[in-house]
């Protein structure tokens, strides 16, 4: 997420290379690797080198590594036809497919911090698969981490084995190796995501036009009058944009819609706890259709998603477009293709998508057990931030509507969240239609 740092090649050498002439003017100092570190050091060659370029664990799929100990002229000349294979076919207009999506999942997994067993990924899986190839996307690249989990028994692949030609399933065994929250001095990480998710791109970018990596419980909804997002991208590709970001806001499972709840009471749950579980005869899409706000939402997480050009990208990392074309120009190259250039770099061809005319993202993160922890009273209150279940608003009615009391239904409980209208009138039956079409897993 650092802007990359612009300046002379040899700034951050050792002092006797910091005051050296400008590049390509006479006298410059040429930095000897055998002056410097002696000749009886190995050192790795530039292509497993620590820089950017080379932090994904794979080289893009038209190249392969060749062996420069018996033949080094030999295998320059291999490499130079690699790279320019690949320059060509991630900048030429005939490619594979247009739209990618790729994902790294597993048939369960524990939230940070080893607090939330969740289980219903397999399901999930086979209705996010659905929905993303009713709106427009042409492949689904799954990194299966199923067999990295505590149990490792189930995976993903009798829901990728319905979508034959469609899904590509990777066997993905690396382990979250550090699982704690994402808060305090010994942050979690996820470098098994890291990883799949820069693999992906480097596999599989040069094939496609577009690319994004999601989780399944995130659904890139067309809006207005857009029936894909093949439409969405295409008109957003004429007005010259090559990142569209989607805001991030967890939406709520609808109360009414979810299976009626079995109140338990324990040492963890003293005051009345239940399993939130979607109704097997309705989907995901629709119980989770509840978001906190109306759109278009301001108060989004910075948690967003994107979809990019591969060959604008060169590196992404989850949220953000890290390095970009334009973001590695140093000050001449900017000029040459007519770009101001500046030391400190904004992003200038990304766009976060219109809400109501564009499409928008319904982030159905699961909510389990432990998050219903007095949940009547909590959604009770005026102000019912701790409610983790949905109470939506009746149609026409908005938060505007409140004049000094909260708005509530004849129960008590406090509105928390919105309907969207086209996501229930409109998608949820499509949706519901091709999920029938197709047998279930196996």
């Amino acid at each position: 997420r650092t802007p990359p740092r612009y300046g002379h090649p040899t700034q951050f050498f050792q002092p006797r290379f910091q005051n050296v002439p400008k590049l390509g003017a006479d006298g410059e100092v040429e930095f000897d690797a055998d002056k410097e570190w002696g000749s009886e050091h190995v050192l790795p060659r530039v292509e497993d080198s620590g820089r950017w370029a080379n932090i994904p664990i794979c080289k893009p799929s038209l190249m392969t590594y060749v062996d420069t100990d018996d033949d080094a002229e030999a295998s320059n000349k291999i490499a130079i036809r690699q790279e320019k294979e690949v320059e060509e076919n991630f900048d030429g207009s005939e490619k594979r497919w247009n739209l990618i999506a790729c994902a790294w999942t597993s048939a369960s997994f524990h939230t940070r911090g080893e607090r939330r067993h969740i289980t219903d990924n397999v399901r999930r899986l086979r209705e996010w698969a659905e929905f993303h190839f009713m709106t427009g996307f042409d492949q689904i690249i799954i990194y299966d981490n199923s067999v990295a989990q505590d149990d490792g028994d189930d995976t993903l692949e009798p829901v990728t084995d319905l979508f034959p030609g469609q899904i590509t399933r990777i066997n993905w065994p690396s382990k979250v190796c550090n699982n704690r929250p994402g808060t305090g001095d010994n942050k979690g990480e996820r470098s098994s995501q890291y990883a799949a998710e820069s693999s992906c791109r480097l596999r599989f970018g040069a094939h496609s036009n577009w690319l994004g990596s999601f989780d399944i419980d995130e659904y890139m909804v067309p809006m207005g009058d857009y029936n894909t997002m093949t439409d969405v991208l295409h008109d957003l590709d004429k007005e010259g944009k090559k990142i569209i970001s989607f805001q991030s806001m967890r939406a709520w499972p609808r109360i009414d819609l979810l299976e009626e709840p079995k109140k338990f009471v324990d040492s963890n749950c003293p005051e009345s706890c239940f399993h939130p579980k979607v109704r097997e005869d309705l989907t995901f899409l629709q119980t989770y259709n509840c978001d906190q706000e109306e759109p278009p939402r301001k108060n989004v997480m910075p948690a967003e998603k994107q979809i990019y050009r591969t060959d604008y990208v060169l590196l992404h990392f989850v949220h953000y477009s890290t390095v970009t074309k334009v973001s590695q120009m140093n000050e001449k190259q900017a000029e040459e293709v007519g770009i101001k250039w500046k030391r400190g770099y904004k992003e200038r061809d990304v766009k976060v998508v219109d809400e109501i005319v564009e499409a928008t993202m319904l982030h159905s993160k699961s909510v389990v057990w432990d998050q219903t922890r007095k949940w009547e009273k909590a959604c009770k209150l005026n102000n019912p931030a701790g409610c983790k279940v949905g109470l939506p608003f009746p149609e026409g009615m908005h938060r505007s509507n409140n004049v000094g009391n909260a708005l509530k239904n004849e129960e008590g409980f406090t509105y928390n969240c919105f309907v969207n209208t086209k996501i229930e009138e409109k998608w949820v039956p499509k949706l519901e239609a091709v999920l029938q079409s197709r047998p279930e897993a196996g």
